[in-house]
């Protein structure tokens, strides 16, 4: 009976839990590294704790599933917040007039080709644009026995 009674609570938690995540608010700025991985460590160990106390092996089942549900509605729903993005790097300028970067969406096809898809890249720029990152070095000549 304790088993059925677990089962149903555990239910109850994990359905509050993904209601919470999937239609309630989400995180309104980014979480700090140190929260998330307290909150983790606190679902993991909470649950994983008492599935080790549970009467049985059918509490025990329920406690780790409802501790896996958890935590995974959690990841979810930490990713539904805003996201801080990426640092620059050392030798990243910070206003170096644009230029870089990667494709975007909006940005249209990449490598330069048509949208018709017939192949018409413009090689000659593309070659022209990435020279800077290409070092020409000579080939190893072969050692003379």
């Amino acid at each position: 009976m304790f088993d059925v009674g677990l089962v149903v609570v555990l239910g109850l938690w994990v359905a509050g839990v993904a209601w919470r995540t999937l239609w309630g608010a989400a995180p309104s700025r980014p979480v700090r590294f140190a929260i998330v991985a307290a909150v983790s460590v606190a679902i993991h160990l909470g649950f994983h704790a008492a599935a080790t106390a549970a009467p049985s092996i059918a509490s025990a089942i329920a406690l780790v599933l409802a501790g896996w549900s958890t935590f995974g509605l959690w990841c979810l729903w930490l990713g539904r917040g805003p996201s801080v993005g990426f640092r620059n790097g050392e030798d990243d300028d910070a206003d170096d007039g644009g230029g870089g970067g990667g494709h975007g969406p909006d940005d249209g096809p990449p490598g330069g080709a048509d949208p018709t898809g017939d192949g018409g890249i413009d090689w000659d720029a593309f070659e022209r644009e990435f020279a800077a990152y290409v070092e020409r070095t000579r080939l190893p000549e072969p050692a003379n026995d």
